[in-house]
Order: structure tokens, then C-alpha cells, then sequence
């Protein structure tokens, strides 16, 4: 009797469920009720409407499945997913379980909703039920709406690279996106590495959200400046958890990752009494797509060639870069020089930059110098200045050598010609 009732309850399942499809067919279970997020959207005891569950992106999404037993069966198991999301598969699997004859277990499964999944649709939730030989598969539609706050971090950059030496600088670089409904203003990025107690911390003034989103200015994503951490000199060498919080909603609400960058030990450097570096300049006030230059001058005080090299950081995001030359090679007790060349770029937000210059010889650091500018508008500048006044001094040089000419070819033709009779004297009769 109780099988017969089983099955009955089986047929009013299949005739009156809610879901789209009902694909397979199995003689030992069935569906016989489902729930998500709390809303049941199938029971097999009644009829339901047609119901499509509104649900949030980035959030945990709790679905139950109740499996109604015909017969004894082993080897059970349940899967949902969601259909139509184009960066990869949304799904999760319960493990294996037997069902007894007569029972209706409930079977627990989350899914994870990704942050980027698009808001504004409809997709499909599919519920498959299988053992070894057959099973069962109903499909519910699921309502994806965005948070009304809601940010992601969509990039963390270490620089140079996730691995530093002890005692020397981590620039990180975090790239934050809007997925939310709401506009946030005031959001504040901190990047921290609790275990060796430092931190600092940067803000992005306004993301907008994709529906706010209006002209070429309004963005959904910005990256910070970079952000400096100086790993302590005594740290010892290993891995280290780099924390980013970002900060928004008025402070209400909190986005964290956490990643990993590796820490050496303070290593063997070039002697810096060995070398002597002197800059003409550590500042200069640049305009857009105006190009400045800072020489570097090497003395080598020690007893064996140097082959110098300087690397660029922290300016590559709003300048374009040239070392001239790539390598300096000085020989014991000479000296040479090395430019570093900076033109800010069209679109380089004004105001002061700061950059650092990682000075090495034969491949080991010897020095890291921060060096500055001023970037302003086209059109005036302290370099602008100078190039015009050099073009002016040059006109006058050549004018100057003109006349010169002039002067000493008239003298020479007054000679030539000799004392003469004046031909405009007059004369008088009485």
C-alpha cells in the first residue's frame, strides 16, 4: 500500500509541477519538493503557479531537494547549476547517498553566485537527480538582481613583483569595479601585511554603477595610486599575507582578498661606499607631453669595472620611459653619466608624482632613489621656459655673428678703395 501511495504521489508530480522541463524517468525516486532560498517552488503535494525566485549575485544561494524513495536504490546523487553564465559553470554536487523505500530525505546544496554574474536576467536552474542508470532533471527560473551596494576587487598588482627583499619597498596597486546598483563615493583601500604590523592606505573618489554610467567620464572601475608598504629590514624571509580592505557605503560595508608575496632576507648588496651617485635634479615641473630629464652621474670608487643600470617605478602608469643608455659601464676610479627621460602623458592627471629609480651595479641593488614631478597643463612650464629662451639665444648668437660679418666686410672695403676725392665738395668763384 504504501508503494501505491508512493507512486500516486509520483504521478501528481509529474502532472502538476512547476518546472519547465521534466526530462528522464525513474521506476525507484522522484522530486518531491524544492526550496530555494527558503521559497518553495515545487511540492508534489499541490500545485504552484508558475514562480520565479528573485535572488542577488555574489551571494550564497541555499537550495533544498526533497528525493522521494519508490524502492530501495544506492549510489544516489543530486547536482544543480545555472544555465547561460558565459565565464564558466555554476554548479555544486551533493556526495553520494542511498535512498530506503518510503522515505523523502532532504538533501542541503548551495550555490555560489558570482559577483559578475549579470544582473537584470533570467536564468535557468536545472535540479538533476541520477544514480548509475537513470535520473530525473527539473529546470526553475531564477531572477538575477544586483545589491544596492555591492564592490569588487577585481586586481591586486605587486610591483615590481610579488616577491621583495627585506627592508626594501612593496608598491601594490589595487583595481576596484561597482557591481552594485548604487553609486559609491569616498572609498577608502587599505593594504596591510598584519603579521609584519604595516599598512597604508589610498581612496577613490566615485564609481559609478553600470545603470549611472553616463559619459566617457563616469567609470565603474578605478585603480588606486600605488600603494607603499616598506617591508621592515629585520623581517624574516617567508611568506606573508597581504591584506586589501576597501572600504565603502560609508564604512558600512567591507571587500577583502587576501594574497600572498614573498619576503627575502636582507641580502648581500654592493657596497654603496664603492659608488657615488649625484643627480643634477630630484624635481622638475613637467608639462603634458613634455619631456624631462634627469642625469644621473657615476663615480666608481672602486678597483673593477661597474656595469650600471637603473630601473623605472611607479611612473610607468602616467609617463612614457627611457634610460639612455640601457647600461653604463665605468671603469675604476672614472665617472659617467645616465639619463633618465620622463614625458608625461596626454590624459596623466596633474598635480605631483612621485617615482623611484632602483639603481643596480653588476646586477645588485645599490640604491633606490624617489624622485619627483610636478606635472601641469600644455602650455607653460619651467621647461617650456628654458627651450624658448635657448631657441631665443640662439637667434641672437646668429644675429650677432651676421653683423659681425657686415661690419668686417665693410672694413675691408673702405680699405680697398683708398683715400679718394670727395665728389660732393663745392666749389666757389669769386
Amino acid at each position: 500500500m504504501k508503494k501505491f501511495i508512493m507512486f500516486i504521489a509520483l504521478l501528481i508530480s509529474l502532472v502538476f509541477s512547476n518546472a519547465i522541463v521534466n526530462a528522464g524517468f525513474s521506476n525507484d525516486y522522484f522530486i518531491d519538493r524544492v526550496e530555494i532560498d527558503g521559497t518553495v517552488v515545487k511540492d508534489s503535494r499541490f500545485s504552484f503557479p508558475d514562480k520565479t525566485v528573485a535572488v542577488e549575485r555574489g551571494e550564497a544561494l541555499p537550495i533544498d531537494v526533497w528525493v522521494g524513495a519508490l524502492n530501495d536504490i544506492d549510489n544516489v546523487r543530486v547536482e544543480v547549476s545555472i544555465r547561460g553564465y558565459e565565464r564558466g559553470s555554476i554548479r555544486y554536487t551533493s556526495d553520494i547517498f542511498e535512498l530506503d523505500q518510503g522515505t523523502v530525505p532532504r538533501i542541503p546544496l548551495v550555490l555560489e553566485l558570482p559577483e559578475d554574474l549579470d544582473a537584470s536576467e533570467t536564468y535557468t536552474l536545472v535540479v538533476d537527480v541520477s544514480d548509475k542508470h537513470n535520473g530525473i532533471v527539473e529546470e526553475f527560473p531564477l531572477r538575477v538582481k544586483e545589491q544596492r551596494h555591492l564592490l569588487n576587487v577585481l586586481d591586486v598588482i605587486f610591483r615590481p613583483s610579488s616577491t621583495v627583499e627585506a627592508g626594501r619597498f612593496l608598491r601594490t596597486v589595487v583595481r576596484v569595479e561597482n557591481l552594485g546598483a548604487k553609486t559609491e563615493d569616498d572609498i577608502k583601500v587599505t593594504v596591510s601585511i598584519p603579521e609584519l604590523g604595516v599598512s597604508t592606505r589610498d581612496f577613490i573618489d566615485e564609481l559609478v554603477s553600470n545603470e549611472d554610467e553616463e559619459d566617457d567620464e563616469d567609470q565603474t572601475s578605478l585603480s588606486t595610486n600605488e600603494l607603499v608598504l616598506q617591508i621592515p629590514r629585520d623581517a624574516k624571509e617567508g611568506d606573508y599575507e597581504v591584506k586589501v580592505d576597501v572600504e565603502f557605503n560609508r564604512g558600512s560595508d567591507v571587500a577583502t582578498v587576501k594574497k600572498m608575496v614573498h619576503v627575502l632576507g636582507e641580502g648581500q648588496r654592493e657596497d654603496e661606499t664603492q659608488t657615488i651617485i649625484s643627480l643634477d635634479t630630484t624635481s622638475q615641473t613637467l608639462a603634458e607631453n613634455e619631456e624631462g630629464t634627469y642625469r644621473l652621474t657615476f663615480a666608481n670608487l672602486g678597483n673593477e669595472r661597474k656595469l650600471y643600470s637603473v630601473e623605472v617605478l611607479g611612473a610607468e602608469t602616467w609617463a612614457s620611459l627611457a634610460v639612455e643608455p640601457n647600461f653604463l659601464s665605468v671603469g675604476a676610479g672614472e665617472t659617467g653619466d645616465l639619463f633618465v627621460k620622463v614625458t608625461p602623458s596626454e590624459d596623466a592627471s596633474l598635480g605631483s608624482k612621485v617615482f623611484t629609480l632602483k639603481v643596480n651595479a653588476n646586477n645588485k641593488l645599490v640604491k633606490e632613489i624617489n624622485l619627483k614631478a610636478e606635472v601641469t597643463e600644455g602650455g607653460f612650464s619651467f621647461g617650456g621656459v628654458r627651450n624658448a629662451l635657448e631657441v631665443i639665444f640662439a637667434v641672437l648668437v646668429v644675429i650677432l655673428i651676421v653683423l659681425a660679418l657686415v661690419i668686417a666686410f665693410r672694413k675691408v672695403r673702405g680699405r680697398e678703395e683708398g683715400p679718394g676725392i670727395e665728389t660732393n665738395s663745392e666749389q666757389t668763384y669769386y
